[in-house]
């Protein structure tokens, strides 16, 4: 005669999920081989880690129902299919894990002496446990100019507080939390605030969380730790050279030249001008200088000549001066065009 699982467990053949469950909890922490270290104990310990394996798994216990334990540990051919063997993994340890989350059977006991449940007493007299409402999530806009300097946000709420001693009974009241915004904070930072939703007699109040967000500025945007903004030039600026200035989040003025031939894909990296690093303050992030060229409308011949030119005299001289070169060719056109008469007279050394 095979094994009887339902009487290892001490329960009906009846018992529902719930019933294997409490069945298998009880006996578990009871014969526990942490708390009993002899051999008889541990034989026990592993049947009724097989037990449960396969009362709380509704096909095996299908099986084990129809044809007990030796139909079960054999495999039962269908008419078109056939169920595979049982067999149970041998370690009842891993079964124990796999239900309670730990090894440990003092770790039930344990949590309940640290982390007691909070209860109320109800309109009836009996008492039930307070459960946590879920938090309360808030957007927290910030501009460039918060990020960058940081300091205290307030924000304003309204929230049910208890107005007696028995705290039965609750009015709305407003609240300014005083909300840190660290230097450099990132997008979807959570900032918590436990336990300051509704009071209420039933409930543990709800953590409030703000959850930061770059409000959009009008020159900048922020990539990381660095801040990149679009500068208009025009083409000649982009060949021949230009000087961008910016003002920066923490009101100064900034020039920085350009001397390379901007191309639209050309990024001018100025280092430890954007924002603050949260983790190495009050190291920065770079200024990223990125370009819209503005074309002509129109060019006259004349000067669709002498870029030509001064292309072609790149070419051959090569490509390292090459805007030197074209800023050459447009001066010395300038000056041919000025009319004799009012050309400055030699310079006599």
């Amino acid at each position: 005669m095979g094994i009887d699982y339902y009487g290892i467990l001490q329960i009906p053949k009846s018992s529902t999920d719930l019933e294997i469950k409490k069945a298998y909890r009880s006996l578990a922490l009871e014969f526990n081989k942490e708390m009993l270290k002899s051999d008889n104990a541990q034989e026990v310990f592993a049947l009724i880690g097989e037990a449960y394996d396969v009362l709380s798994d509704p096909l095996r216990r299908a099986v084990f129902d129809q044809y007990g334990e030796e139909g079960l540990k054999r495999g039962v051919p269908m008419v078109n299919d056939y169920i595979p063997a049982y067999h149970y993994h041998g370690d009842p340890m891993l079964t124990y894990k796999n239900f309670f989350g730990t090894s440990s059977p003092y770790a039930d006991l344990l949590d309940v002496l640290k982390h007691p449940p909070l209860l109320y007493k109800m309109s009836d007299g009996n008492k039930a446990v307070r459960k946590k409402q879920p938090p309360i999530r808030h957007p927290l806009a910030l501009t460039l100019h918060e990020i960058y300097f940081g300091g205290v946000k307030k924000m304003k709420i309204h929230r049910l507080v208890f107005v007696n001693e028995e705290q039965s009974r609750t009015e709305v009241k407003e609240k300014i939390l005083s909300v840190p915004i660290k230097p450099g904070i990132r997008p979807n930072t959570e900032i918590v605030f436990p336990e300051e939703g509704d009071q209420n007699p039933a409930h543990i109040p709800a953590d409030i969380i703000f959850i930061t967000e770059d409000r959009p500025h009008e020159v900048f945007t922020r990539e990381g730790d660095d801040l990149v903004m679009i500068a208009n030039i025009t083409l000649e600026e982009a060949l021949l050279g230009t000087t961008v200035t910016v003002k920066t989040i923490d009101h100064r003025t900034i020039r920085v030249p350009l001397t390379d031939v901007v191309s639209p894909a050309y990024e001018k990296v100025v280092e430890g001008e954007g924002m603050p690093i949260l983790e190495q303050y009050p190291d920065k992030g770079n200024l990223i200088i990125r370009f819209n060229i503005e074309f002509p409308s129109y060019l006259p011949k004349s000067s669709k000549e002498m870029l030509k030119k001064g292309f072609h005299l790149a070419k051959i001289g090569g490509t390292s001066n090459q805007h030197e070169v074209i800023n050459k060719l447009v001066l010395a056109d300038k000056i041919l065009r000025v009319d004799p008469d009012e050309r400055l007279p030699p310079f006599d050394y």
